[in-house]
């Protein structure tokens, strides 16, 4: 009996969305099924029924007939499981040729520990023992009475000893010196102050005029709002005799306030915190004179020093120029009572009709009779009236000035005017403590002329401590140069044949 032509034959394969799995499990449709659904070569092969029934022959007709009686739901999970069959062999595929692809790489040999001893001692401290055996008991030993006793009397002695060893490096670290006050930002006392002291030497108290008049700075700047002033070219007649080395050194015109401060051990704090202030305000006088504001110093090459000598107050000072974009210069002045230190970096920027000035960089001064320390930043200074009227130099703002050692700080504030009231020159300080109360003390004045301690005792009440130096001559005609000024870039018989090539 032939099959008919609707059925593949046994050399034919069907598409895996026609077969059947191997493997198919039972489902509703099946179940719903008679056993002898399934297709049979002829009537000669038949399913065996069960007891209760007879053996019933599965003609081609039952089998189509059970195959169109198969729902939608049973052809839908036969493809799902062929599909998931597929892919799982095709994993595999993929994989071996992974697999086979790949280098084969040696098996690493095991590499030793390259831990210290005492890292190793102290990371294992807390992790499992390496086991001796493979056994999973727990070996519990019995410690008799004289081992215990023996056993304490060990770690009482172990412990005297660390206890010994303790105390003993306790003791040697006493005995060894503090570390050097040189690596803070305040230096130690110097030891030796050569080549001071030295004998008096005279010095002039004049410079010849200028040759050239001062150029306009209209056409420079025009084209340079905002820009820092330091970074445009000008003629040389724009330059004071002096460069900015130099004029760093002009803050310590009037260094006899740090000698007052230093030399105030029997007075409060307060007082010394004061006559330090008032030597902040004192650095900015130089430039009262209005001649001042139409030149500037000369910018100094890298590497550039300069070093200063006075004999007659006292101090010696030295500055270079340690950074040249930005522009950064290191200085520091030496007493016998107290030392000055700052890193200035001078910027200025140029807004229409004014230039503000600003100084970035703090200074520091230490007196060595009380160990007291300060510092402060400079205040802020714009030049006004550029593009037209009477040029002038002017602080504004605040500036604060703070004892380190103890807290106490000082505010500087600077009065302000009317726009058409011209430059404002009074000052006012306010002394506080730590906790930001105010201090019986004060200062009141002129940046420009005098400073007056008011309030404290009655020896102290409306004292002044400060007075500007009247100009040499005819300063209007010198570059509005100080005496201290004019004797700057002086060379005397204590500099001769003794600076670097570098000065």
């Amino acid at each position: 009996m032939s099959l008919p032509q609707s059925l593949p034959s046994e050399g034919e394969r069907k598409p895996f969305w026609k077969r059947k799995p191997s493997g198919e499990k039972p489902t509703i449709g099946n179940l719903r099924r008679s056993v002898s659904a399934q297709p049979t070569a002829g009537p000669s092969q038949s399913m065996p029924a069960t007891p209760s029934e007879p053996t019933v022959p599965m003609t081609t007709k039952q089998a189509l007939a059970s195959h169109a009686e198969e729902g939608l739901h049973d052809h839908c999970m036969i493809l799902l499981q062929n599909l998931d069959s597929i892919v799982a062999d095709f994993a595999i595929v993929i994989e071996g040729s992974k697999q086979r692809r790949a280098p084969v790489r040696p098996t690493p040999a095991p590499t030793t520990s390259r831990y210290s001893i005492d890292t190793l001692e102290e990371s294992q401290e807390f992790y499992d023992a390496e086991t001796g055996n493979d056994s999973q008991l727990l070996a519990i030993q019995h410690e008799t009475d004289e081992e215990e006793e023996s056993k304490s009397d060990h770690e009482a002695a172990s412990d005297e000893d660390s206890a010994s060893e303790v105390e003993g490096s306790a003791s040697d670290e006493k005995d060894q010196p503090p570390p050097s006050a040189s690596t803070s930002a305040y230096p130690p006392k110097p030891h030796s102050l050569d080549p001071l002291p030295a004998q008096w030497v005279k010095r002039r108290t004049t410079v010849p005029p200028p040759a050239i008049a001062a150029p306009s700075l209209i056409s420079f700047l025009r084209k340079n709002v905002g820009k820092d002033l330091s970074t445009i070219s000008m003629p040389v007649s724009s330059n004071e005799p002096l460069s900015l080395l130099q004029r760093a050194s002009e803050q310590l015109e009037y260094s006899h306030l740090l000698d007052s401060a230093a030399s105030a051990t029997s007075e409060s704090s307060a007082h010394r915190l004061l006559y330090i202030t008032a030597f902040a305000i004192s650095t900015l006088s130089y430039s009262r004179a209005k001649e001042r504001a139409i030149r500037k110093p000369f910018n100094p090459m890298l590497g550039e020093t300069f070093e200063l000598v006075r004999e007659d107050r006292g101090f010696r000072f030295v500055a270079e120029k340690v950074s040249h974009r930005p522009v950064r210069m290191a200085c520091q002045a030496e007493s016998e009572k107290w030392t000055f230190l700052q890193a200035p970096s001078p910027t200025q920027k140029f807004w229409g009709k004014s230039a503000e000035m600003m100084t970035d960089g703090r200074v520091r001064v230490i007196l060595h009779t009380t160990d007291d320390r300060f510092n402060w930043t400079p205040a802020t200074c714009f030049l006004r009236n550029i593009i037209a009227g009477e040029k002038y130099v002017e602080p504004v703002g605040s500036m604060t000035v703070t004892n380190e050692s103890n807290g106490e700080y000082a505010t500087v504030t600077f009065k302000t005017k009317g726009m058409f009231s011209g430059r404002s020159e009074d000052v006012v300080v306010q002394a506080y403590d730590h906790y930001g109360d105010e201090l019986p003390v004060s200062l009141t004045g002129k940046w420009t002329h005098a400073l007056t301690l008011t309030g404290g005792d009655n020896n102290n009440k409306d004292k002044e401590i400060w007075r500007a130096d009247e100009l040499p001559g005819n300063g209007g005609k010198q570059y509005g140069f100080t005496t201290f000024a004019t004797q700057l870039n002086e060379i005397t018989s204590l500099e001769q044949g003794k600076l670097p090539p570098t000065d």
